[in-house]
């Protein structure tokens, strides 16, 4: 069963490409909701997954030398059917 989950990702996670690498990575594994970069360095992503376990594995198998995450929190959130995964600014 589909769950809507919030990540906060922690790290050198802006002006790295983060975001694309995400977005990339979530069409091919057909994942969808959106990821946005926050004021304070951090970066949110909102997403409907089955399992937090394999999205967390997933994010921090990104193919990215310049991305360094430090943390990864989650939040259950109230379901919210998305359509596609997004970029928000």
């Amino acid at each position: 069963m589909k769950q809507t989950i919030k990540f906060i990702i922690n790290g050198n996670v802006q002006g790295v490409g983060f975001r694309w690498s995400i977005k990339t990575w979530a069409d091919k594994t057909n994942i969808k909701g959106y990821v946005q970069n926050l004021s304070d360095g951090s970066v949110k992503i909102v997403a409907n997954i089955k399992n937090v376990n394999n999205f967390i594995n997933g994010i921090k198998s990104l193919n990215n030398p310049f991305i360094k995450i430090r943390n990864i929190d989650y939040t259950l959130l109230n379901y919210k059917e998305y359509k596609t995964f997004s970029i928000k600014i």
